[in-house]
């Protein structure tokens, strides 16, 4: 017993002695990232129907329709002649709602039409207001066999409200299709899985006839530190008279400001402004936020969303939010996992944060509007968005189609709609890679400055692939670009410096072309990497190839004057296309991600959150 303690000392005293000599920085941070709570001065509450981080209403009484729904696969299309939404066939299984059909081990591969139904329960006669997150990608809405409506575009939310609901039970009937094709955003083939069904919240509330239906507020920086909030709160009036109502604007849930407001039936805009003279901004390193209502009379209705104070604007080639020189540290992100497909549920959403976090990033580009609660996390967190409608790749054919161009505006105006006042978000894109774009810029135009002229208070950008100058940087309000300097798409099979200086060229003549515009590197560094797979030569699909290629892109996004940082392509490992499967796509996923689909990290990971890191360190010393 004697020697054995004397030889654990003898080895205690060894790990001290070789622990100390290791330096600083010699390990990846392995320390656990933990997200903290809101950085706000008002507690603005919990959502009972778990979409939001915070409640959005005190008044209205909710039900949520999450649970079981029964369900119905029906590939020859049968349905709709057979009248489903009058006669329910019978149950062939039951579907978690948010979740996707994809994501099931009988409808894995599934694309084509299905059936949901559940019945709701009204506890009172009344007007109910039918909310449903985003469902994918068609789908049609039944209610005790009379049909409401529908929705095409499978990332924004939509809803139908309902006077005069009777007390009791009422059954509720979707038909859903994930079918794509050449007319629709996005289109067949895009480079990720169209993940059918109902996968985000949905809920019904009891309303009054007079509702908030929307706020939306501008901040406007000024001096010493004042602000105002410019807002306007969208009322709905679904009784047949004109109606005069108290309307009281609420911050951090104090009343700020009352008006007497007159609301004749459908949709009547009302605007006031709010004056803050010690406003606290938004940023990553300070994330605060505000809490805004609405009130109508008595407590008759209300809604609630978060803000920040913040200004982002260009200087030159430069970026400033709040003022001083901003550049992208970021990722780019899609709603994707083994287990749950695009139906992320709130512990996931959390997680990816807190990885991205971790990470030391600063910022998040989505390729199309991710769920309110993965926002409302961005806001609490301190990221930048980058957010964008899922207009993949279109090739000139498709631009010229009327149809495809009404639904990319269509999606970008509810994706502006739903997504104005946070925050996080710092642009909006209209696409991303289109082909052959010279042959369609008169197309380009016409979508670009229909978005610019439906929000002019953020920057409107268009993502093109393979860094080369294009004619649509002149009216794009910033020049976003795909790139990486090892080139993963090539015959090339290990890192090569004759590659890199060619690559690096192609930014640099953009820049000299447009020298008086931010660049930024939309997606940057993307490598296939089969997680776990290493090799001594660097060669492609190795962690060693994915690591040189995403590290060293990053780092001269970073160290170039003239660039607005990158994100990285991408956050994990996503599944594509059904038709991709045997096309350079192992197993079927796109094996890009700096984390696999489980969230394992690469060894991408650590050389980022290592460059990351020391790029903050350096320029906080400055």
């Amino acid at each position: 017993m004697k020697n054995f303690l004397s030889l654990l000392g003898i080895l205690i005293l060894f790990t001290d002695t070789v622990c100390s000599q290791i330096q600083p920085g010699g390990f990846p941070d392995f320390t656990p990232f933990q997200l903290s709570d809101a950085s706000m001065d008002f507690d603005d509450g919990i959502d009972p129907m778990q979409s939001r981080l915070f409640r959005t209403t005190s008044t209205r009484e909710q039900i949520s329709l999450s649970g079981f729904w029964e369900f119905i696969a029906d590939p020859n299309e049968k349905g709709d002649d057979e009248k489903y939404f009058e006669s329910w066939p019978g149950v062939e299984t039951l579907m978690w709602v948010p979740g996707t059909w994809n994501s099931t081990s009988r409808h894995w591969q599934y694309v084509g039409q299905a059936w949901y139904r559940r019945t709701v329960e009204m506890p009172k006669s009344g007007n109910l207001r039918l909310h449903f997150g985003g469902i994918f990608y068609y789908c049609e809405i039944w209610v005790d066999g009379k049909k409401l409506g529908s929705h095409e575009g499978g990332y924004t939310p939509f809803e139908f409200i309902i006077q005069n609901l009777e007390k009791g039970d009422h059954q509720i009937i979707v038909k859903v299709s994930n079918k794509l094709s050449s007319e629709t955003v996005p289109k067949a083939d895009t480079d990720w899985f169209p993940y059918g069904g109902i996968y985000r919240p949905v809920y019904a509330e009891i309303i009054s006839d007079v509702i908030i239906q929307r706020i939306k507020a501008l901040p406007v920086l000024g001096k010493d530190k004042k602000a105002i909030i410019k807002t306007q709160v969208s009322i709905n009036n679904i009784s047949t008279q004109t109606i005069t109502k108290d309307l009281k604007l609420i911050l951090n849930g104090r009343i700020i400001k009352t008006v007497s407001v007159q609301c004749q039936y459908g949709v009547s805009k009302h605007d006031l402004e709010i004056v803050i003279n010690d406003s606290k901004l938004w940023s990553p390193e300070s994330p605060y936020l505000y809490s805004l209502g609405a009130e109508i009379g008595n407590k008759e209705d209300d809604q609630f969303t978060r803000i920040g104070l913040r200004s982002f604007r260009k200087d030159g080639y430069r970026l400033l939010l709040n003022e001083e020189p901003f550049k992208f540290m970021g990722v780019n992100h899609h709603d994707d996992h083994p287990d749950w497909g695009s139906a992320m549920p709130p512990e996931l959403i959390k997680k990816d944060i807190e990885i991205i976090k971790a990470l030391n990033a600063n910022g998040v580009r989505c390729h199309y509007p991710p769920s309110k609660l993965f926002l409302d996390f961005c806001d609490q967190s301190g990221l930048v968005i980058f957010n964008e409608i899922p207009a993949w790749q279109l090739t000139p054919s498709m631009m010229a189609n009327p149809v495809v161009k009404q639904k990319m505006k269509d999606q970008f105006a509810e994706m502006v709609v739903r997504d104005y006042n946070h925050p996080s978000i710092f642009c909006w894109s209209i696409g991303n890679e289109w082909r052959e774009m010279e042959k369609s810029y008169d197309d380009v135009t016409e979508v670009l400055e229909f978005a610019q002229s439906f929000d002019s208070t953020h920057f409107v950008t268009l993502v093109t692939g393979g860094a080369h100058p294009d004619k649509s940087f002149e009216f794009s309000d910033l020049i976003t670009t795909n790139w990486d300097e090892y080139s993963w798409y090539g015959d090339i099979t290990t890192p090569d410096s004759t590659i890199a200086k060619s690559r690096i060229e192609r930014l640099e003549t953009i820049h000299l072309t447009f020298p008086d515009h931010p660049i930024i590197l939309s997606e940057v560094g993307g490598a296939g990497a089969q997680a776990g797979w290493h090799n001594w030569g660097n060669v492609k699909w190795s962690e060693e190839f994915q690591a040189i290629n995403t590290t060293e892109s990053v780092k001269f996004s970073l160290y170039t004057e003239w660039m607005s940082g990158g994100l990285v392509w991408q956050f994990c490992d996503t599944r594509s296309a059904p038709t991709r499967i045997l096309t350079a796509r192992l197993r079927g996923w796109n094996v890009k991600g700096i984390v696999d689909n489980y969230r394992h990290p690469k060894m991408s990971y650590y050389g980022l959150q290592k460059l990351f890191k020391n790029y903050r360190e350096q320029k906080s010393r400055q």
